[in-house]
């Protein structure tokens, strides 16, 4: 299997790979799986203000799975309740030049991501306290 430069990149370092350290603010999870596609994923994220502050994956996959959630998780900081997630399925695919045969491996990292997404605002709405 070829793969292209970025993800050799970040498979090889696997940034943000890992629990959070440790620190304020809640952390909140997002997880999805689909084990005959060959794909599990978690994502964690911090929250403070109003945000993701800091982010974290760990993930059981290909090459390909593991450097979308590298990358994926280094792109959640900044992301904030109603605003579009900061990465799709189709745009981690023409990035990292995944294989046609993979994309339904990022669909289960996708459905991951929109969990942890759908936590986060439901914990950022929370009223104060609650």
């Amino acid at each position: 299997m070829e793969y292209s430069e970025e993800v050799r990149r970040l498979f090889d370092t696997l940034p943000h790979c890992g629990e959070l350290a440790a620190g304020a603010g809640p952390i909140v999870a997002g997880e999805a799986a689909e084990l005959e596609r060959g794909a599990w994923l978690r994502f964690e994220a911090r929250l403070a203000d109003g945000a993701i502050v800091d982010a974290a994956f760990r993930a059981w996959g290909c090459p390909h799975t593991l450097a979308a959630a590298a990358l994926t998780a280094a792109r959640l900081p900044g992301w904030r309740a109603g605003t579009p997630p900061p990465v799709d399925a189709r745009s981690l695919a023409g990035e990292l030049a995944v294989p046609a045969d993979k994309l339904g491996r990022l669909l289960v990292l996708e459905d991951a991501l929109q969990s942890l997404l759908r936590r986060a605002s439901e914990l950022q709405s929370a009223p104060p306290g609650g």
